[in-house]
């Protein structure tokens, strides 16, 4: 079988930088018992910065998620990566007592 290098795996051609959105897009959150969840598919910009620094890979902390351009409120955490679309960032948060804080 033959091997793929990382830079092989996540260049994009120009027609998959089309699929992209300009900005950053936020699913609605959702939940279970213990959890709200959040999708976040990465504009064309934040790739580009993804890219370049190579974070495809790896889960991202919280500074990291920022620096490419990710608002949101304290307290989340990147937990997953989605293989087939590493630009699609899967995050979650504890649910505290009033839910949002």
């Amino acid at each position: 079988m033959e091997q793929i290098s990382d830079e092989k795996l996540y260049v994009l051609d120009q027609k998959q930088k089309d699929n992209y959105p300009l900005k950053n897009q936020i699913s609605q959150d959702f939940e279970d018992d213990t959890h709200i969840y959040r999708i976040i598919r990465l504009g064309k910009e934040s790739v580009k910065i993804m890219q370049d620094l190579k974070w495809e890979q790896r889960l991202l902390k919280e500074r990291e998620w920022r620096r490419l351009k990710v608002y949101q409120s304290r307290g989340w955490l990147h937990y997953a990566i989605f293989e087939k679309e590493p630009y699609v960032l899967l995050f979650k948060r504890k649910i505290t007592k009033n839910k949002r804080s």
